[in-house]
């Protein structure tokens, strides 16, 4: 039995619920037995800490370089703050000296190459801290705004404008930014946008990758798995699970015929009387044309072969016979039973009248009123045809395409197409 899927860390332990910090690039790997795929696989991340720091890093302005740590005011227009790295900014704390009554700043976020604005608002009020849902940016950008006035009359629209700060405060999570999934040294296959949260996330198209990664590795037993974020921040693997495809049924060995299919079976009995041999009419069936003998139920006893009078008119000749239950004055569309047949032959002009004999898979009890159908998918055959039909034989059909079941025409009065049938269990066949 093979044994559960596994995560393990560099250190070969278990992965779950572990802490882990991947700033440098994180390997674990995911042991499977050789050769299996995994069905599902399940993997759950989560922020480990989120506790908030707050920074007052050095700015720079209009004002020159500066850090605002509450002490001495400078009044600058911009200034514009770099803390090296992707990380998760929760709020902003301005504090303006002696503040008009009202003032605050336009923000922006550096976050991987773009500038994006602090979300929901980008314009702050100065004089308290203001948070907002984490933020992943390396940078931040502020413009100073003032109530703009028309002669003495404030309007109540705040505009760019100098203002003197004390004050700038950045406030920033412990959670990691950044984070991507790959499989070894592919091209990550999940990556995250924005901080990862406290709640645990699912690593999306995990088992996928690892399948894709399994057919270019059959006989691993490891699967690497490199998760990186961009700082020490610490996450925990919440939630690691696993299952395996299940292995294809071992083969079976065909159960074999309990005899050849081309011969009648012990103990059969004729249920038709003989025909008179080869006559000078028969029925053509290739791709166009097809016929059917039309016989009533089986009153006692089961259907156990059958056999047709037929001469190949080339070779190889390739086609079905097909048993349905009448349907009113028609067969069915669905058949009861299908088996197909191939004859060899000499040239056409050499080629003589045999019977072809098909043992029906499993002995059949036929009820009610059935046919025999015979089509031909490849080259073309000759059914010959009988001028006296026995008692037991309804009728002999024929078809061209898909048009209507026509009576034969000939030879004699009752013509029907030369059929044997052989059934088990049921008293000698009468002339």
């Amino acid at each position: 039995m093979d044994g559960p899927v596994t995560l393990c860390g560099p250190d070969g332990l278990p992965a779950g619920k572990r802490q882990f910090t991947a700033a440098d690039g994180l390997r674990l790997t995911v042991g499977v037995p050789p050769g299996r795929r995994l069905a599902y696989a399940r993997l759950l991340l989560a922020a480990a800490d989120g506790s908030v720091q707050t920074i007052q890093p050095a700015l720079q302005s209009d004002a020159g370089d500066k850090t605002l740590d509450g002490n001495a005011a400078v009044t600058l227009h911009w200034a514009t703050a770099d803390w090296g790295e992707e990380r998760a900014v929760v709020g902003l704390t301005v504090i303006a000296d002696n503040p008009q009554p009202r003032n605050g700043l336009r923000a922006r976020l550096f976050s991987r190459g773009n500038w994006l604005p602090v979300m929901p608002l980008d314009t702050l009020p100065t004089g308290s801290r203001q948070g907002f849902p984490p933020q992943s940016a390396s940078r931040l950008s502020v413009e100073t705004l003032v109530e703009g006035k028309v002669g003495d009359t404030a309007t109540g629209v705040l505009i760019p404008g100098a203002l003197a700060l004390r004050q700038l405060s950045i406030h920033l999570s412990q959670q990691p930014c950044g984070l991507t999934v790959a499989v070894d040294d592919d091209a990550p296959f999940f990556t995250l946008d924005g901080p990862l949260p406290i709640t645990p996330i699912e690593v999306g198209g995990l088992a996928r990758a690892l399948n894709r990664y399994r057919s270019d590795h059959p006989q691993a037993t490891s699967l690497p798995l490199q998760i990186r974020c961009a700082g020490n921040q610490a996450f925990v693997v919440s939630t690691f699970e696993a299952g395996l495809e299940a292995l294809p049924p071992s083969p079976t060995p065909p159960i074999p015929p309990p005899g050849p299919a081309d011969t009648p079976r012990p103990g059969e009995q004729p249920w038709l009387p003989e025909g008179q041999g080869c006559t000078a009419l028969a029925r053509l069936c290739d791709s166009h044309h097809a016929a059917a003998v039309v016989l009533p139920p089986i009153e006692s006893g089961t259907l156990s072969s059958i056999a047709l009078r037929l001469r190949p008119l080339g070779q190889p000749t390739r086609g079905q016979l097909c048993i349905h239950l009448a349907s009113g004055a028609l067969p069915q569309e669905k058949p009861l039973l299908s088996m197909d047949f191939e004859l060899l032959a000499d040239e056409p002009s050499t080629a003589a009248s045999a019977w072809l004999t098909a043992r029906i898979p499993a002995p059949q009890t036929l009820a009610g009123t059935w046919w025999l159908v015979c089509r031909v998918r490849e080259g073309a055959v000759l059914w010959y045809a009988d001028p006296d039909r026995p008692p037991r034989v309804t009728d002999s059909r024929y078809q061209t395409a898909d048009g209507p079941w026509l009576p034969l025409d000939g030879p004699g009065e009752a013509p029907w197409l030369q059929l044997r049938v052989g059934v088990l269990e049921v008293a000698p066949a009468t002339t």
